[in-house]
């Protein structure tokens, strides 16, 4: 059952999904989009949410969908969730899997959600995470 509130988003979704469907293909975790470009399966959000690890000459990138989608709230409290994450508890169980893996890996993140330019690295902070922004720089040339 989906809660009133989240009505529009729900209905929003589902006109997207079924206007885009003939362009679509279902995929598992760990499906190879192209070489270096992984799909990883991210629930919480939502049942079947995916988000995407790029890599490149020894260096990884997690782009995180709605997965982590505050830079403060959900790595400083990552046991706190919005009302639009349908399923809480996998929420928090995925976004620290992929906290703990990004600080492990010392892989950089992008989020839609982050302020420009939406990458940087997140670091350990006891129990919690911190993200370093990457520092951007315009080429005049």
């Amino acid at each position: 059952m989906v809660d009133p509130s989240q009505q529009s988003m729900v209905v929003g979704a589902v006109n997207s999904l079924a206007a885009a469907a003939p362009q679509m293909a279902m995929v598992e975790d760990g499906h190879e989009v192209a070489p270096g470009i992984t799909m990883i399966a991210t629930p919480g959000h939502t049942s079947g949410h995916m988000s995407l690890i790029v890599e490149s000459e020894g260096q990884s990138l997690l782009i995180t969908g709605d997965a982590i989608r505050d830079p403060y709230v959900s790595l400083e409290k990552p046991e706190w969730v919005a009302e639009i994450d349908m399923d809480p508890e996998q929420t928090v169980a995925t976004r620290r899997r992929l906290l703990d893996r990004t600080v492990s890996d010392r892989m950089a993140v992008l989020s839609y959600h982050f302020p420009f330019p939406g990458v940087g690295h997140v670091v350990a902070d006891g129990d919690n995470y911190r993200f370093i922004p990457a520092l951007w720089q315009w080429n005049q040339g």
